[in-house]
């Protein structure tokens, strides 16, 4: 076992070198080898195989709390392997900056001595340690089903060595964190490939001395936007899947400019109560959101230098995007803004909506099929364009779920469009004040919406044949009004569950100044089936969990709203059996 301060020779040949030279940052990249606490317990005979490893190897298998403890008590060691077997190793990864990166490489499932494998880079969630299960864990497929996070053991069996870090500025590694950043964690991955490239059991792309390792990314929430500036700034990263990802920090958090004060606050306190070391201006921007229900333009551009946006162009990447239909923090907006992207730049690119993320799915909650469906496309992505193997299908372009669990696809996304449903009524009076009477699923969880009880209601005729509901609906509002309120609220209700679609509420900037005023804004998108018979109704209502505001307050009075409902052409759509 090597010393905790011993160095990993780096050089791309058998010569020994201090470090090597990053092709992206340009800076020189060294590693130290890590040796957990607790590991040379383990190779006490008799005693570390019989008591130690058995327990190390339990701890190992229960999600987050072992990856807390995995600097004291490191991997289960695994006995009577040939000598040169690659094995699990942890090292920091001096970044481009100087700053320490804590990375774990865990190669993959029965690789043997002077072998070598595609590696998958596996970014964890904002708050989280990097994942250390190299033998999986008890929740794997709870994970997958319900946030489309592919699990270590999955990835290892298919084929792939696996890198998993903890982000800067959290948990064992240094530096400040920047909320993926293109200019910081962008970096630190670039400089976590170039420390790849100098491995024996690492695949390469051609000529050692490119350092171009054969890489694909996975990674749901804060492990998908490390995905999508990564990909944008380092053109040899292969293939990425980010899951429940956003397009922008500002049309996530600040929707139509109303922060969303439930989620960015159940964020920031996530990071204080995992001691993070933060940007200092996002805990001051997150209390005056709460406070006001605005971010200062400062930190509006703050979140925009978080990307992807704009850099989202930059990406030749193959890119599979999953997104929840029930995600309330990064809406399907944000992956449909990153698709529309890159297909219109030619990049091979999938869209998977399941149901899952950052939300609670109303489907059943022990259906694993979202769970099957997503380790399953992921897999054959990275197949495809990670080992290159043409003979893979990806399967459609596009796949989604609507309320009952039942799957569709298309082989065109945007999904080719049918015919709309549109209503509209003479509105009424709605009070506003917050907190009371609005929408809010199980209280003040940021998680979606419930049927409100102050509220206008537009009820949509009774569907007569089967039609799917998919997309972003459209409402249009003539009314005025008095007060300091700055939003109002839609939602759509399905009237045979008294469930809200997809748990999503739409922020709907209003002007109360006594004059009339008419306004036209796309709702969150939803995926929805109705059968014959079965109606929708469309709530205005005066506040939300999401978006709680102590300033609402004021009198609106709508004289007309109209609600354009998208539909998908049942021509270009049908129904998936999950196996």
């Amino acid at each position: 076992m090597l010393a905790a301060t011993s160095k990993e020779t780096f050089a791309p040949t058998a010569a020994v070198a201090p470090g090597v030279i990053d092709p992206v940052t340009h800076a020189r990249v060294v590693a130290t080898v890590q040796t957990p606490l607790l590991a040379p317990l383990q190779q006490i005979p008799i005693i570390g195989p019989l008591f130690v490893t058995p327990v190390v190897a339990l701890i190992s298998q229960i999600p987050i709390i072992s990856d807390v403890l995995h600097p004291i008590i490191g991997y289960p060691l695994q006995q009577g392997l040939p000598v040169g077997t690659p094995m699990p190793t942890d090292v920091m990864v001096t970044s481009f900056d100087g700053t320490k990166i804590y990375v774990h490489f865990m190669p993959a499932a029965g690789l043997q001595a002077g072998q070598t494998a595609p590696t998958i880079l596996d970014g964890p969630g904002l708050g989280m340690p990097g994942a250390t299960n190299i033998n999986g864990t008890f929740l794997d497929g709870v994970l997958t089903d319900n946030l489309g996070a592919v699990g270590v053991l999955a990835l290892r069996n298919a084929g792939y060595n696996v890198v998993t870090w903890d982000p800067r500025g959290e948990w064992q590694s240094g530096g400040v964190l920047q909320v993926d950043s293109p200019d910081f964690e962008a970096k630190d991955v670039s400089s976590i490939i170039t420390w790849l490239a100098t491995r024996p059991d690492v695949q390469l792309d051609g000529d050692p001395a490119l350092l171009d390792p054969r890489i694909g990314m996975v990674g749901a929430s804060y492990g998908g936007g490390i995905q999508l500036v990564a990909a944008a700034t380092d053109p040899r990263i292969d293939a990425i899947v980010p899951t429940i990802a956003w397009h922008s920090l500002n049309t996530a958090l600040y929707k139509n400019d109303a922060f969303k004060s439930g989620w960015g606050t159940l964020l920031e306190v996530a990071l204080l109560g995992t001691f993070a070391r933060t940007n200092p201006a996002l805990l001051p921007a997150a209390i005056y959101g709460d406070l006001t229900g605005m971010i200062t333009p400062s930190d509006q551009a703050l979140l925009a230098d978080r990307g992807p946006g704009d850099l989202v162009s930059k990406i030749t990447a193959p890119t599979m995007l999953v997104q929840g239909t029930v995600d309330t923090l990064f809406t399907l907006q944000e992956a449909d803004a990153n698709a529309k992207t890159l297909i219109a730049d030619g990049v091979p690119t999938k869209v998977i909506w399941f149901c899952g993320g950052h939300g609670v799915c109303t489907n059943d909650l022990l259906d694993p099929t979202d769970g099957r469906l997503i380790e399953q496309r992921t897999l054959q992505w990275l197949d495809r364009y990670v080992k290159g193997d043409t003979a893979v299908s990806t399967g459609p372009k596009f796949e989604f779920v609507d309320q009952h669990g039942q799957y569709y696809s298309s082989d065109v996304y945007p999904i080719p469009t049918g015919t709309p449903i549109i209503a509209s009524s003479s509105g009424g009076q709605l009070p506003l004040v917050p907190f009371i009477g609005g929408s809010a699923l199980l209280g003040v969880l940021p998680i979606g919406g419930g049927p409100a009880l102050n509220a206008l209601n537009l009820r949509i005729p009774a569907s007569t044949t089967t039609t799917y509901v998919v997309g972003a609906p459209q409402l249009t509002l003539t009314y005025s009004g008095t007060g300091i309120a700055s939003h109002v609220y839609g939602q759509l209700v399905d009237n045979s569950t008294g469930l809200v679609l997809g748990n999503q509420v739409t922020p709907i900037p209003v002007t109360l100044d006594g004059q009339t005023h008419t306004i036209t804004v796309a709702l969150e998108d939803v995926a929805q089936t109705l059968r014959p018979g079965q109606t929708l109704t469309l709530q205005l209502v005066a506040n939300a969990a999401d978006y709680e505001n102590i300033g609402s307050l004021g009198i609106v009075n709508v004289s007309n709203m109209q609600l354009t409902l998208p539909t998908a052409d049942p021509a270009a759509i049908k129904p998936e059996t999950v196996a």
